[in-house]
């Protein structure tokens, strides 16, 4: 009898962890349809899969309010991968200099961009694997562009989002660099609907942006706090602190 009872309760936990997963898609792409939000240029659906990259490249490490106007004017004076490629480093330079960094900023879009015209004939590609071996595009861009421009079901993964996983699913902090965390790659791929990636990943980026966030966390108006592992103690941390 013992065995039998060991034998279904790994089976127990992952009908429940697969219960979870359910509400967790079906709560967050419900409450993705409720909000508004900033409408950033690269969400539109009608976005060039380069100006998308390009965005991706700039958002890294820095806030989407502070990108959104620069990359605006970039791709509107450059808007595509041969006018990046050939333009003088400083106009790029100027472009991006309210960014910070600009000039290394501006060597890592030119550089990307002569390797797309010179291998892909100015084309984006469109597999995650090809679009990582582009020249400072890590997994997290290259899924996501592959996503949003492609309409391919990959998964993004960064802090906020690691953030988030923690803390639903009771998950521990990756030791190593997420972008290194392979299995934590692949839970967020376990979680990703198959349907409506493409929002449900951007719902997932505004819940850590607006509401899981780091340090004061707005648990009483997350759509996930009912199936939340921490958020009891996110809670009663963050009330007595106060």
């Amino acid at each position: 009898m013992r065995r039998a009872s060991q034998r279904q309760h790994p089976d127990r936990k992952r009908r429940a962890l697969a219960a979870r997963i359910g509400i967790v898609r079906r709560r967050l792409l419900e409450w993705g349809t409720t909000i508004e939000t900033q409408p950033f240029f690269w969400r539109d659906k009608s976005a060039a899969p380069f100006h998308v990259l390009v965005s991706e490249i700039l958002l890294a490490r820095t806030r989407a309010e502070a990108v959104d106007p620069v990359a605006r004017e970039l791709l509107a004076r450059l808007p595509t991968a041969e006018h990046v490629a050939t333009a003088p480093v400083a106009k790029l330079e100027a472009i991006l200099y309210p960014l910070g960094l600009h000039r290394t900023r501006a060597r890592l879009l030119r550089r990307c961009a002569a390797v797309i015209v010179a291998e892909h004939g100015g084309e984006i590609p469109r597999s995650v694997d090809i679009l990582m071996s582009l020249p400072h595009v890590g997994r997290y861009a290259a899924s996501s562009v592959a996503c949003v421009s492609f309409g391919v079901p990959a998964a993004v993964l960064d802090a906020n989002v690691a953030r988030i996983y923690q803390r639903i699913f009771g998950l521990p902090k990756p030791r190593e660099r997420i972008s290194d965390a392979t299995w934590l790659w692949d839970f967020a791929a376990r979680v990703l609907p198959r349907l409506k990636a493409r929002e449900y990943n951007w719902a997932l980026l505004d819940l850590g942006r607006l509401v899981c966030k780091p340090r004061v966390p707005h648990c009483s108006a997350c759509p996930l706090r009912s199936s939340c592992s921490n958020s009891g103690a996110l809670m009663r941390r963050f009330v007595s602190s106060s």
